[in-house]
């Protein structure tokens, strides 16, 4: 894991000082059209099945185990683990990295800025970690008795906001896998992230 230096709150996100690419770098295309449509579709593996797994769980209780106050609770605590996202974020990166993690109150969102390069395969690792923030709560739900609503309803506002939160991260990491080599390097660039091979340096 790397450094961690908190920058706090502000109006945009902190950007650290660039290191160099090499010049055969490849910038890594993200799609602009349709973004969060093609989003929201990629991250369906990830919260369908949450929601499907009410709908059992309510047939096989015979009851409706959510509670609306507890459920509302849980999508704020998930909101609030945006930090925690962002540090989930970070634990791939090496330890002689720096990153920095802050929040933008405008916006309503954490960030994170490391400027390291990153093994391809521990970059997908990086964009996908945060699902656990999901997957545990909902976990916790698939296990509570119907006795335990305020329980069942806060894991899971906690489990589909968890799934479904890192949506851009799941059309990044596609990008990545779809685009970079198993052997391929990962490094931010100023105008988005890039990919080489570290004998071209």
């Amino acid at each position: 894991m790397p450094k961690i230096i908190w920058k706090g709150c502000s109006s945009a996100p902190y950007t650290p000082a660039l290191q160099e690419l090499p010049p055969d770098a490849q910038k890594i295309q993200i799609p602009v059209r349709y973004y969060w449509l093609r989003a929201m579709l990629l991250a369906a593996p990830f919260y369908v099945p949450v929601v499907l797994s009410l709908y059992l769980k309510n047939h096989f209780l015979h009851c409706n185990i959510i509670d609306k106050g507890w459920l509302a609770m849980g999508l704020v605590i998930a909101l609030l683990l945006g930090i925690v996202h962002e540090w989930l974020h970070c634990l791939p990166y090496p330890r002689q990295a720096t990153a920095y993690i802050g929040i933008l109150p405008k916006r309503f969102m954490a960030y994170m800025s490391c400027t390291a390069p990153l093994r391809r395969n521990n970059d997908l690792l990086s964009s996908l970690l945060p699902v656990v923030l999901g997957f545990i709560p909902w976990i916790i739900f698939l296990l509570c008795p119907a006795t335990a609503r305020p329980l069942a309803s806060l894991c899971w506002g906690c489990a589909v906001m968890g799934m479904v939160s890192p949506c851009p991260d799941y059309l990044y990491a596609y990008c990545v896998y779809k685009q970079v080599p198993p052997h391929g390097w990962i490094q931010a660039g100023a105008d988005g992230c890039y990919w080489y091979c570290r004998q071209s340096q």
